[in-house]
């Protein structure tokens, strides 16, 4: 059985002297005693989203806290070494949390969420999507937490972009990805996925104007959600 790991808000090395550590947060808690039945004694890892993580056991339940005594401290080695940020059309609720899930798994380190002429849905449950990226970065073994942007208009993400080393926008009349092109050495990398209708001609105009690299994943029409996913892989890997 694989050891269940949780981010937190941890300060392990203000406790290594002592080798305790205790957690108050409920969910965690919960999460331990109520849905895991985890006992004293189990091992879990805690992860505090900065590479750091402590190995530790289950010393002691209490009434409101539970008590873990510290086995050892390492690194996480896990993260990409490319930093891939993610902007995607707001999809449909269940296929843009789909494409958060997997984009975490996969190891992209930013999502901002735009807002396109050919956009329907605009309201997005943030509080839910953070969730969806904790379980994502704990279960696929990160060692930071991913951040969620606040939704933002499709030319402002075009600005916010210009900080990137490479902006990649895919669009079925695009150019096939070629395997230099994908040999992407980068630190920067962002890469733009449209709407379930596609994208509007000005938005492909705007974005040549601005110098993206206007590619295709092939002849074969993919959803939104197939090609962020894709992708977020072929750009990391």
């Amino acid at each position: 059985m694989a050891i269940q790991r949780f981010f937190g808000n941890f300060d392990f090395f203000k406790e290594e002297i002592n080798k305790k550590i205790e957690i108050s947060d409920k969910n965690i808690i919960h999460q331990i005693k109520n849905v895991l039945r985890l006992k004293i004694g189990d091992e879990i890892v805690l992860c505090d989203g900065k590479l750091n993580e402590a190995k530790s056991k289950i010393a002691d339940f209490g009434k409101n806290n539970l008590k873990l005594e510290m086995i050892d401290i390492i690194r996480n080695n896990n993260e990409p070494e490319k930093d891939v940020i993610l902007y995607c059309a707001i999809l449909k609720k269940e296929n843009f949390e789909l494409v958060v899930q997997k984009a975490v798994e996969i190891g992209v380190k930013k999502i901002i969420p735009i807002i396109t002429k050919r956009t329907v849905k605009l309201n997005l449950k943030y509080d839910r999507l953070e969730k969806i990226i904790k379980e994502a970065a704990e279960q696929s073994g990160r060692g930071i937490l991913p951040v969620l942007h606040k939704a933002i208009d499709f030319k402002k993400a075009v600005e916010v972009a210009e900080q990137n080393n490479i902006n990649l926008f895919f669009d079925i009349s695009g150019k096939k990805i070629t395997e230099n092109q994908l040999k992407l050495n980068q630190e920067k990398i962002g890469l733009f996925i449209g709407p379930e209708g596609g994208w509007d001609t000005g938005e492909l105009e705007f974005a040549k104007e601005n110098n993206f690299k206007i590619l295709n994943l092939g002849k074969l029409t993919l959803r939104a959600e197939t090609a962020a996913i894709i992708a977020s892989y072929i750009s990391l890997y």
